[in-house]
């Protein structure tokens, strides 16, 4: 009975041992797969993918916007300014 309860606890260490590989590979694939995703973003990111691109098509032409920031009022004086003008209502 000792041997075989000896042989039993072989067995699971053995086991535990196949299970600490198998969990050591799939976290190191998942690291592989986190960095090739990332990769594949940065590339995506520089040259997107389309099937007009990969077939050899015309290519959307976007329209090219500005960004600027808003042209804000002084003061409440300039803004009361801009409000209040006042216009002539006679013709001459």
């Amino acid at each position: 009975m000792g041997s075989t309860i000896q042989e039993m606890e072989r067995l699971i260490r053995a086991k535990d041992e196949q299970i600490q590989d198998l969990l050591q590979k799939v976290a190191e694939r998942d690291d592989k797969i986190t960095q090739l995703r990332s990769k594949l973003d940065k590339f995506q990111s520089v040259l997107p993918q389309t099937q007009n691109n990969i077939i050899g098509g015309p290519r959307k032409q976007r329209a090219q916007g500005i960004s600027a920031e808003p042209q804000a009022l002084r003061s409440l004086q300039d803004f009361t300014k801009v409000i209040n003008r006042r216009y002539s209502k006679t013709i001459q």
